[in-house]
C-alpha cells in the first residue's frame, strides 16, 4: 500500500509538472493573438478612416486592393479585394515558413478583410479632407497618422512573429534568403512599385490637377510606416559605441564608468605606423549621454575617438537577456 501511494503521489506531482506549462503556453499564445487582433485593427483604422477616403494609394497589395475598389464603384470592397489576391501568397509561403508564422499571417489577413468590410456597414467615421475650405494641409496629417498607424501594425506582428500578407510576405522571403538586411526597409520598396498607379486611378481635381500630389502622399506614408515598425522593432535598443586609441586607458576607463554607469573594455593596441603602444576602449552609452562622454574626452587631448551607431544592443542595462527556450523570430 505505502507503494501504491507514493506512486501515486509522484503521477500526481507529474501532472502538475505538465499542466503549469501548457497554462503558460496558452496564456502566452492568447496574448499573441490579443496583438494580432489589435495590429489588424490600427491597419483597417489607417486605410478606412485615413489614406482611402483621401485619394491616395496606402502602396503593396493593400494599394492594389485599393484600387479593384475604386474601378468597381465600392461594389468590390478593398477588405475582400485584399484577402483574394494574398491567396496564392500564402500558398507560396507555406514552403517557406513555419507553421505559427503561416497562421498568425493567415488570420491577420482574414482580420483585415473582415474589419475593412465592416467598417463602412456600422458608419465608422472617416476623415476626408476638402481642400476648398483651406484644409488641404491636412492631407499631409492624413498620409503621416496613417503611415504610422500601419508601421505600429507592423512592428507588433513582427515582434510576434507575423506580418500583414502581401509586399509583407514577399520582403519576408527576401530577408530569409539574406538575414542580415532590414525588412522593414524591404517592405517599403515593394510598397513604393505601385505608388505610380496612384496617378492613373485616382482623381486629380481633389488636388488641383496635380497627379503627383497622391504619389507624394503615398510615398510619405509609406517611409513613416517603415519608420515607425523599424522604431518599434529595434528603437529601444538603440545607442552609441564609442571606440577611444588613447595613452590614458585605466584612467579615462575608471572616469567613464564612474560618470557614465557603463562598462569599459580595455584592449592593448600598437600603431601601425608609430609603433607606439596603446589602449583602445570600446564602451557602449545611452544616445543621451553622448555629450557628457565627449565632455570627459576632452579632459584628455591626446587621445582619438570615432563613433559607430548600434542599431541593436542586448544586455544589462540596456534590454533583458533573452531567456532559454525563447522563440526565434522566423524573419
Amino acid at each position: 500500500m505505502e507503494e501504491q501511494e507514493i506512486t501515486l503521489g509522484e503521477e500526481k506531482q507529474t501532472k502538475k509538472l505538465v499542466k503549469l506549462p501548457e497554462q503558460k503556453k496558452a496564456v502566452k499564445y492568447l496574448k499573441e493573438y490579443v496583438v494580432v487582433f489589435v495590429a489588424a485593427l490600427l491597419q483597417a483604422i489607417a486605410l478606412h478612416t485615413f489614406i482611402q477616403p483621401n485619394d491616395f494609394s496606402p502602396g503593396g497589395f493593400f494599394g492594389i486592393a485599393t484600387f479593384i475598389e475604386y474601378m468597381t464603384g465600392g461594389s468590390f470592397n478593398a477588405g475582400l479585394a485584399f484577402f483574394f489576391i494574398n491567396i496564392p501568397l500564402i500558398i507560396w509561403a507555406s514552403f517557406k515558413f513555419k507553421k505559427d508564422f503561416l497562421i498568425k499571417t493567415t488570420v491577420t489577413i482574414i482580420l483585415n478583410a473582415v474589419i475593412l468590410y465592416l467598417m463602412p456597414l456600422i458608419g465608422f467615421p472617416t476623415l476626408e479632407v476638402d481642400p476648398s475650405n483651406g484644409m488641404g494641409y491636412a492631407f499631409i496629417l492624413c498620409s503621416v497618422v496613417g503611415g504610422i498607424l500601419c508601421g505600429i501594425s507592423l512592428g507588433l506582428l513582427l515582434r510576434v512573429d507575423g506580418c500583414n500578407g502581401g509586399t509583407e510576405v514577399v520582403s519576408a522571403i527576401i530577408q530569409k534568403k539574406y538575414p542580415a538586411t532590414n525588412i522593414s526597409w524591404f517592405i517599403f520598396a515593394l510598397d513604393s512599385s505601385s505608388v505610380i498607379l496612384s496617378a492613373f486611378f485616382f482623381d486629380a481635381s481633389k488636388f488641383g490637377g496635380y497627379v503627383v500630389i497622391p504619389m507624394i502622399l503615398s510615398i510619405v506614408k509609406m517611409f513613416c510606416s517603415s519608420k515607425a515598425a523599424e522604431t518599434l522593432v529595434r528603437g529601444a535598443s538603440s545607442a552609441i559605441k564609442f571606440e577611444v586609441v588613447t595613452l590614458h586607458g585605466q584612467e579615462l576607463g575608471k572616469e567613464l564608468t564612474t560618470e557614465l554607469k557603463r562598462g569599459v573594455t580595455i584592449i592593448n593596441a600598437r600603431g601601425a605606423y608609430s609603433g607606439n603602444e596603446n589602449q583602445l576602449l570600446i564602451c557602449i552609452v545611452r544616445k543621451r549621454q553622448m555629450a557628457k562622454f565627449k565632455r570627459i574626452l576632452s579632459r584628455y587631448p591626446d587621445t582619438f575617438a570615432y563613433v559607430v551607431p548600434a542599431s541593436e544592443v542586448y544586455g544589462i542595462g540596456f534590454t533583458h537577456n533573452a531567456k532559454e527556450g525563447e522563440k526565434e523570430t522566423v524573419i
